[in-house]
């Protein structure tokens, strides 16, 4: 018969009354039982109508191996008398079951039977893959949370397979004896005979059951949220036998479509997101990587760019630490100089080298020039800026042409001064001091250090105030092209240098040098070499007209209020800071220019109470004074010279014919020479046989005329 005729659903039980799992279950041997009901002749079988070929028609894969009956299995107790069994016997020796096709047949060596628990439904393997899928996975499936307990199966009523009635001819069977372990064995010891021509009929060997090793836990950490998903998804090995054997020989529910979500796309979901974190993991494991080696080039990119920095810089310090060094060797500073260099934190180039050799050569070649008292200081009132104009003055014209020096004849005498030889010095150059109780000072000569040839000279100018009456024709208190041809005050320009002011004939106001010290600053600056380690002039100045053209005298306030006075005190204040910067020394010329000789001491403490209170507070404190009008206060023992050094002058300077310092432990006093248009003409001498210029090369006759002498 073919294999489609084979009936699975035949149900013995409501056919026949007869419950296997009933007699299964029960303690029955085989004589109990009572098959004659089930011969052949009953059934009307004829076995020698079967034929090879209708047995090979059977599809063993339809039947259920534990479940259906296996009718080749069945084999005759006795010995068949038939020619049919006798022929079938014969053959059945030369059958060889070792090249029976077993795999045809649907039978596995290697599978479980636990994929035989449901033959009709698929679905069971699939939940055998699971376990597969967890484990190829690395999860420990001895591990896994209890599957929720599953749909509890109704019993069904076991069916009785149907056959088909045999022919009449074919040989009878007996009903197979089942062993106590309810397991179904094939004896091909006693094989059915069958005629010569047909093909032996196919049977079952009996194979040992091979027992499979239990599969050892693999213990593997997962992430929270896996181990949530696995614990509601995945049951254990054990569970999943369990439900095996509660369902052996039961036909499996269709499962629904939420436990098809379960078991088929849930775990490709799981899947799915662990490689997507999987990925997102080493893509952010590379990206941090990628970040790291950018960060660490930037940092090594920042390191040389802030070396690169640090380098250019220690460069740029370098040259401009060079440029002061050279400025300060130019002054005859070697010492400091060469301490500059030495200062440098970076490495000395050649050039640096090179020029604190020659700095240590130049020190090691100059002169000591010991004696101070026979330095000159040669004295200028402020200077003449159109010597025209000062002459045709018709008040003051003979007294500007006799007391007064140009601008243009101060440069010679510069020029003169320098080609003699002569060095500016001022007194910080050869006086030092040391302090005995923080406020009394010690003086004493200290030795000036010249290149051989050189020679000390000092500069001095006084009543640098530029008096209304210079420079105010209309007398309103502003300058205009009615003075008399003066600088008008001094001024700092935007370049942070010192120029003097001027209004000139038309009554154009001009800032350059119009003045002393405009003039000598540029001329330090072309040959600076002329200064002595900075060295800068002396200046003196008045105060009943404010100093240096800012009128910061207390009537100031009353003629023009307190707007005007302030503006003038912020600018005198910038001036002041301007001219100390520079190395000015700042001297008093008395108040009220008074001839400090002719008065009393208490006059003389009076003219400096007023000095104090409205020009100290913007000149500061100061030191020097100049004595007014070319006069001294003599004896420097009195009640005058305790006045002055009560008022913390130390260093007075008076008028003479010939060079003189002194230097005590308390003081310094020195005569200053008075350059003027009459002394340059009637006492030349003084200035030539010092050699320090010649009053002839320097005078302009041209433009002054006869100068009035006397």
């Amino acid at each position: 018969m073919a294999k489609n005729d084979f009936d699975l659903d035949f149900d013995f039980e409501k056919e026949y009354g007869f419950d296997p799992k009933a007699i299964l279950d029960s303690e029955y041997t085989d004589d109990d039982l009572d098959l004659s009901q089930f011969d052949d002749a009953a059934l009307g079988i004829d076995l020698e109508q079967v034929s090879a070929d209708e047995f090979e028609d059977f599809d063993l894969d339809s039947l259920d191996q534990e479940e259906a009956p296996d009718v080749t299995a069945v084999v005759p107790e006795e010995k068949a008398e038939s020619a049919y069994e006798a022929d079938f016997e014969a053959e059945a020796d030369d059958l060889d079951l070792d090249d029976l096709d077993l795999d045809g047949l649907g039978f596995d060596d290697e599978e479980d039977d636990e994929e035989d628990l449901y033959p009709d439904d698929a679905d069971l393997t699939a939940d055998m893959d699971f376990t597969r899928r967890a484990n190829f996975f690395g999860m420990d499936t001895g591990v896994l949370p209890q599957q929720p307990e599953a749909t509890a199966y109704e019993e069904p009523v076991y069916e009785e397979p149907v056959y088909e009635e045999p022919a009449a001819d074919a040989p009878s069977y007996e009903e197979p004896a089942y062993d106590d372990q309810a397991q179904e064995e094939y004896d091909v010891a006693d094989p059915i005979p069958e005629d010569e021509d047909e093909e032996p009929v196919r049977r079952r060997r009996e194979r040992p059951r091979k027992e499979r090793k239990p599969v050892q836990p693999i213990k593997l950490t997962m992430p929270p949220f896996l181990t949530k998903l696995v614990k509601l998804y995945f049951p254990t090995q054990q569970e999943i036998r369990e439900r095996a054997e509660s369902t052996e020989g039961r036909r499996r529910r269709r499962p629904s479509k939420q436990q098809i979500f379960k078991e088929y796309y849930l775990p490709t979901i799981i899947a799915g997101l662990s490689v997507v974190l999987i990925l997102s993991f080493v893509i952010g494991a590379l990206s941090n990587a990628i970040d790291n080696a950018q960060l660490k080039r930037q940092q090594e990119k920042d390191k040389a760019q802030q070396e690169s920095i640090a380098a250019e810089k220690l460069q740029s310090e370098g040259a401009e630490l060079l440029k002061k060094a050279e400025e300060l060797a130019k002054g005859y500073d070697y010492d400091k100089a060469i301490g500059l260099i030495d200062s440098y934190t970076g490495e000395l180039s050649q050039e640096m080298t090179m020029k604190k050799s020659e700095y240590i050569n130049a020190r090691n070649s100059l002169v000591e020039h010991q004696d101070p008292t026979l330095i000159p200081n040669l004295s200028f009132h402020v200077l003449v800026a159109d010597m025209n104009r000062a002459i045709a003055d018709d008040e003051n014209g003979g007294s500007f042409n006799r007391n007064f020096v140009s601008t243009s004849e101060f440069e010679k005498i510069l020029n003169q001064l320098y080609l003699n030889n002569y060095v500016l010095v001022d007194f910080d150059s050869f006086v030092g001091s040391n302090s005995v109780d923080g406020t009394t000072s010690v003086y004493m000569e200290d030795s000036i250090w010249l290149p051989e040839g050189k020679k000390p000279v000092m500069l001095t100018e006084t009543l640098v105030n530029y008096f209304e009456y210079m420079i105010d024709g209309n007398k309103d208190g502003v300058a205009d092209a009615g003075g008399a041809g003066f600088a008008s005050r001094l001024v700092v320009d935007a370049n942070g240098d010192i120029k003097a002011e001027y209004v000139d004939a038309s009554g154009a106001t001009q800032v350059g040098n119009y003045d002393l010290v405009p003039i000598l600053e540029d001329f330090i600056a072309q040959h600076p070499d002329f200064s002595y380690r900075g060295a800068r002039a002396t200046l003196a100045v008045c105060g009943y007209e404010g100093i240096f053209g800012y009128r910061i005298q207390s009537e100031t306030i009353a003629k023009k209020g307190n707007d005007y006075y302030n503006e003038q005190v912020v600018g005198a204040t910038k001036v002041v800071e301007a001219l100390k910067n520079k190395g000015y020394n700042l001297a008093c010329y008395s108040f009220q220019n008074k001839d400090y000789s002719n008065i009393s001491a208490a006059q003389v403490n009076e003219d400096l109470q007023k000095w104090k209170s409205q020009i100290s507070p913007v000149i500061g404190e100061i030191d020097t004074i100049v004595f007014a009008r070319g006069t001294d206060i003599g004896d420097y023992t009195g009640g005058k010279f305790d006045v002055l050094y009560d008022n913390g002058f130390r260093f007075m300077i008076k008028s003479g014919d010939t060079p003189y310092t002194e230097v005590n432990t308390s003081y310094i006093r020195q005569t200053r020479l008075m350059v003027t248009g009459e002394n340059m003409v009637s006492k030349a001498s003084m200035f030539t046989d010092t050699g320090l210029f010649d009053p002839n090369a320097v005078l302009d006759l041209a433009t002054r005329g006869n100068v009035p002498v006397g």
